[in-house]
Order: C-alpha cells, then structure tokens, then sequence
C-alpha cells in the first residue's frame, strides 16, 4: 500500500519514521500531551520499537494510516495522526491524534483533522470518520466540533486511566457532512468538468 504524504496551509503529514520514534515517546509519556490523548501507561524506547513493527505491519496492510505531522518546509515530529480500524468494507475509520506541547492550542490539531479528513473522505472515499475522547479534555472536543464532528454517545466506563474506569465521547463525522463545509477539497481539485 502507498504511504501518502498530505499537506495543509502551514503543516504536512508523512509517514511515520524510526527517527521519530523518542518524540512518540516523550509525547506518549507526558501528561499533558499523551495523558489527554488517552494513553493510559509510561512507553520506553524498547516497547515503541515494538509497536513500530507492529504498526508497519498494519499499515502495509492497509489497516492504519500512521502519520508524523511536520511544519512547511520541516520534516522535525510536532505530532501524530493516524486513521486505524479502516474498514473499507464498511466505509469507516478511527481518527486519533495528539500535537506536542509547543503546538497545542494554536489551531494546528486542527488543521491537522482537516487534512486528514479530506484524505479519508476524498482519496479513501470512505463514509464515516469516528473517535473517541475523554469528557474532560475541552480543548480537543472543541477542535473536534471546529472541523464538523458530532456527539454520537457516551460510553461508560470504558477505559482504565489512573486506576480509574473512565467515560468516553464517541464523535464522528459523515462524508456528506464533511462535503457541505466551504473549503477546497484535495480530491476535487483538477478534475475534469462533466
């Protein structure tokens, strides 16, 4: 499967690297970065190794899309975004993502949702976008909301965070929705007029 590399106003996604392997880690390990990201337990250097094979495996296979977010005119890890469980079958795909300390709250998750939604609903021409979030983290459910997904549900008590069972929001957005928002759209760009 073709790794793409996608481009927003100020960012570009590309594939994942081994090189950016102890950014992932340092973003995974903090707080206020990974912690609201949902991850639940400390990464070493050995155990993102390991996931690195695994999701190359994955990604060769067209199960994820695992990208590293740059600035324009960099390729230095300021984030992560990745579409997992694509199921092409059914037309759907689970958006995560988490930007490092430096790049939150400034609109770059943002713009990053946007350009991979575009991807998704545009090249993948799938159907459905979902995530989950933590009810608590404000911030990412109003990013969430910016680019047009939508509360679905919450679903209780399904993730273990300090010691503590855990709500989540499940969000999603629909292509048709994400086809209604004024804004270019990568896949209609240079077709041809019927």
């Amino acid at each position: 499967m073709t790794r793409p590399m996608l481009a927003g106003e100020r960012l570009w996604l590309r594939p994942i690297e081994r090189r950016d392997l102890a950014a992932y880690v340092a973003g995974a390990n903090d707080l206020l970065v990974g912690g609201l990201a949902g991850y639940t337990e400390p990464t070493g250097a050995g155990a993102a190794e390991r996931w690195f094979e695994r999701a190359n495996e994955r990604m060769g296979g067209g199960e994820w899309l695992f990208f590293t977010v740059c600035e324009l005119g960099d390729d230095r890890f300021i984030g992560t975004t990745w579409l997992k469980k694509i199921n092409r079958t059914d037309g759907n795909a689970e958006l995560a993502i988490f930007m490092d300390r430096g790049h939150q709250g400034k609109g770059w998750g943002t713009e990053v949702q946007r350009v991979l939604l575009d991807h998704a609903f545009g090249e993948m021409r799938l159907e459905r976008v979902f995530l989950t979030v933590s009810p608590s983290n404000a911030r990412a459910i109003r990013s969430y909301e910016k680019v047009g997904f939508t509360r679905e549900a919450v679903l209780r008590k399904t993730r273990l965070h300090r010691g503590v069972l855990e709500d989540d929001v499940l969000m999603s957005i629909l292509r048709s929705e994400w086809a209604t928002q004024s804004r270019p759209r990568s896949w209609e760009i240079g077709e041809p007029d019927e």
